[in-house]
């Protein structure tokens, strides 16, 4: 029954609600067998005709923070990105982050002169003698991905400036558009972009190379990724320039309500769920005597 039970996207399209494709997320997001059957079962015996895929991510997430935080802030990290702007966060400091542990020299909000005109570019790159042009593309609305005309904006936006750059440099370089987004792409835009060269960045995309991927492999969780992490509490991390789960390595319980006014519960499930994602399950004993010596 649960099966054929009909369920609305964030689009606002309605589709019948796949158990094997929502078990299967749990998986993605690390949980081990058994909690993956468990908490599917629990949630898919919970879902009601038109219920939203927001609710039912709401649902497996406060399930999976009752059994293993850091389950539950991967399976958090697609939100958590969404969660990054536009107010106090900005999705371009965040993939600034992302290149600098790329091994990338960068500088942030240039202004660039093209043939025609001038270009606000939201992170210059350089590695390897070549300049990377990157376009930070930050949707909040679920269910969006990334079009045609964004890739074929940045391509000419890229001709502009090489067209420039061909006559004033005194050492030539190469010069790339590269597009990364907290979305999806189209098929036409991943089309567009093999076809001009232009390197793509995004959710689920290229395969094994994703944002989220990047993400997990060096440990990049945005803070609003950690399941405790509320508006009161972004606004006030935010404020303090506080962006990675990491960050918050140095301080404890105690140090984050006097600093951030957070209150001594939430920040003790904080804590525990910061340091279960950044450093697994099994240390968090160990991370607190380092914090504390």
């Amino acid at each position: 029954m649960t099966q054929d039970m009909q369920i609305t996207k964030a689009s606002g399209e309605r589709e019948p609600f796949h158990k094997n494709k929502f078990c299967d997320s749990l998986k993605q997001a690390g949980a081990p067998e058994d909690m993956t059957n468990e908490v599917c079962e629990q949630v898919s015996s919970e879902i009601e005709p038109d219920m939203t895929t927001s609710d039912i991510f709401r649902k497996a997430s406060q399930y999976l923070t009752q059994k293993n935080a850091r389950v539950a802030a991967r399976y958090n990290l697609k939100h958590g990105i969404s969660e990054l702007g536009p107010a106090g966060f900005i999705f371009e400091q965040f993939v600034e982050i992302v290149l600098q542990t790329l091994g990338y020299e960068t500088k942030r909000n240039q202004i660039v002169q093209g043939k025609c005109v001038t270009h606000e570019i939201d992170v210059l790159a350089k590695k390897d003698n070549v300049h990377y042009l990157i376009e930070a593309k930050y949707h909040n609305k679920k269910g969006i991905k990334t079009p045609l005309d964004v890739v074929m904006y940045g391509h000419a936006r890229l001709l502009d400036i090489q067209e420039e750059k061909a006559k004033t440099e005194s050492e030539p370089h190469e010069h790339r558009m590269w597009l990364v987004t907290n979305t999806k792409f189209t098929t036409k835009a991943i089309a567009y972009a093999k076809c001009r060269n232009i390197p793509l960045t995004g959710w689920n995309y290229p395969e094994n190379e994703g944002l989220e991927d990047i993400i997990t492999r060096y440990a990049l969780y945005p803070i609003t990724s950690l399941p405790s992490v509320n508006a009161f509490e972004r606004e006030q991390f935010a404020k303090s320039g506080t962006m990675l789960a990491r960050d918050l390595a140095p301080y404890t319980a105690k140090d984050l309500t006097e600093k951030f006014n957070i209150s001594p519960k939430v920040a003790e499930q904080i804590i525990e769920e910061m340091t279960a994602l950044v450093y697994g399950e099994g240390v968090k004993g160990e991370q607190q005597t380092a914090v504390a010596s």
